[in-house]
């Protein structure tokens, strides 16, 4: 009922209503003031928190590509260690390879040698066998 009656003494006074209502309307101005500061707060902060999440994420994104580049690195130099190995090993082993073919060229040369030593003694030992028979030959 005190409402009704404000509303009639509202009515009646235009002064107070148009007091009344810019109060109301210095109230909801207020309100609006606010609620566009909260807002605005809000959004400040969804900003920072996406702005920091953005700048985790680019570090994360760094810190995995130096990761990347360091183990691809690292498996490029394995592998030409690996490489570097095997062409020493490969190097050895055909210095081995020509070093058995040259001893073992040495010793058919050296067996050739003794071949003939023994052919040129059986043909010498076969000769004065020849003669001795000869002889004997001629004596009977």
């Amino acid at each position: 009922m005190d409402k009704q009656l404000q509303r009639a003494d509202n009515m009646n006074n235009p002064q107070k209503e148009i007091s009344s209502l810019k109060e109301t309307i210095s109230g909801l101005n207020a309100q609006i003031e606010a609620l566009q500061y909260d807002k605005g707060q809000s959004i400040q902060k969804a900003i920072a928190t996406a702005t920091d999440e953005i700048a985790q994420l680019r570090a994360t994104i760094v810190a995995q590509r130096e990761e990347q580049e360091k183990i691809s690195y690292e498996k490029d130099r394995h592998y030409q260690e690996i490489v570097a190995l095997r062409n020493n090993e490969n190097i050895q082993l055909k210095a081995m390879v020509q070093e058995i073919r040259d001893e073992m060229e040495r010793k058919a040369m050296e067996f050739d040698r003794r071949v003939e030593e023994e052919r040129s003694a059986w043909r010498g030992e076969l000769k004065q066998l020849q003669q001795t028979i000869q002889a004997l030959r001629e004596r009977v």
